[in-house]
């Protein structure tokens, strides 16, 4: 999945950037439109970057449809629960400024009349009495005005403060929105982003990237014995396995019940199965019991398949290899790691 490593100083900036440029084009500041926007000023979405980049030139319009189909397919998942919740304090908040900028705009041009007119009651002062009334006059409405900006300023600064809180928010909705809640992996939206991006870095940079799928065996009689939380058991340990053995680039997500895929970040060709076969032993040397009654849970095991992105590869054709050479482990009996016939 996508990641936000940015401090708060990075995001203010990013804000700085994509509040203007929202309003230039005519878009709603709604959550939806805001983390949009974010996500194209970060620029890590390639294709995300292209239809806004489309917008911003004008070669299309703005149209809200679209924005949301962009929303559920680069930015979160199908549920919007969570920023329909949000949308109406950020509309909320985007009124008081509004209201907070026109209210310092109105005072402000009060000043400037009364400066105005001190000026020219200037012209006509006679002694010094008429002059000490007219500096007083200036004094106090400055003052005044001070007061009133200082108030408006903090205001402001309040407005935003909550305007960040909500945008942290909405960064936690995105994180849960392409995690698996079970295992904590990635789930299956956030892999699919990531093996497309995968296979542009791969084009560009010329590496190796590898594709493993990872399947627990038998697990439908494991769960007909045992019942779904130890189902479940099951699939957090070997979860856990995979994320000790793949760190940095490598993406690891649940692709769907008791399936797992791994992006091997960089693969040497000759080393997958190298790393592919520690993780197939330690599943396999597992004792795994049921810690209300201590019975053990019997052999669960792992049959494993892999194959690398090749030159005019999509995700589909290096998914459907790899799929493939996941069905040869199987069929050779299971609890082995193949590759893809030919490699």
């Amino acid at each position: 999945m996508m990641e936000y490593p940015c401090d708060s100083a990075r995001a203010q900036e990013i804000a700085r950037l994509v509040f203007p440029l929202m309003t230039r084009l005519g878009i709603p500041v709604t959550p939806i439109n805001y983390a949009l926007w974010y996500e194209y000023r970060l620029e890590r979405t390639p294709e995300l970057v292209q239809a806004l980049a489309r917008i911003e030139s004008g070669e299309v319009a703005y149209d809200y449809e679209q924005a949301c189909t962009l929303y559920k397919r680069h930015v979160a998942g199908g549920d919007l629960s969570a920023l329909q919740r949000v949308e109406g304090e950020v509309r909320s908040l985007l009124a008081d400024i509004v209201q907070i900028i026109v209210d310092a705009g109105l005072e402000l041009t009060r000043y400037s009349a009364v400066l105005g007119s001190c000026s020219k009651r200037l012209e006509s002062c006679e002694d010094l009495r008429d002059l000490r009334k007219l500096v007083q006059a200036i004094v106090e409405d400055t003052h005044a005005v001070a007061a009133s900006n200082s108030q408006i300023a903090g205001a402001l600064q309040e407005r935003a403060s909550e305007i960040d809180l909500l945008r942290n928010e909405l960064e936690r909705v995105r994180q849960e929105a392409v995690k698996d809640p079970l295992t904590g992996l990635a789930n299956c939206r956030a892999f699919d982003d990531k093996l497309a991006e995968s296979l542009e870095t791969s084009l560009r940079q010329m590496q190796a990237i590898c594709l493993m799928m990872i399947d627990i065996d038998h697990f439908k009689t494991i769960n007909d014995r045992h019942g779904h939380q130890i189902g479940d058991k099951i699939l957090q340990f070997v979860a856990s396995v995979l994320r000790k053995n793949f760190t940095g680039k490598d993406v690891v997500a649940r692709f769907g019940g008791d399936e797992f895929a791994v992006i091997v970040d960089t693969a040497a060709r000759d080393g997958v199965e190298h790393v592919a076969e520690p993780v197939r032993r330690q599943v396999e040397a597992s004792q795994l019991k049921r810690t209300d009654t201590g019975q053990p849970l019997g052999s669960v095991t792992v049959s494993i398949g892999y194959d690398y992105l090749r030159d005019g590869d999509s995700a589909a054709d290096v998914l459907d290899r790899a799929d493939k050479a996941l069905y040869r482990a199987k069929q050779s009996g299971r609890n082995q790691v193949k590759n893809f016939p030919g490699q």
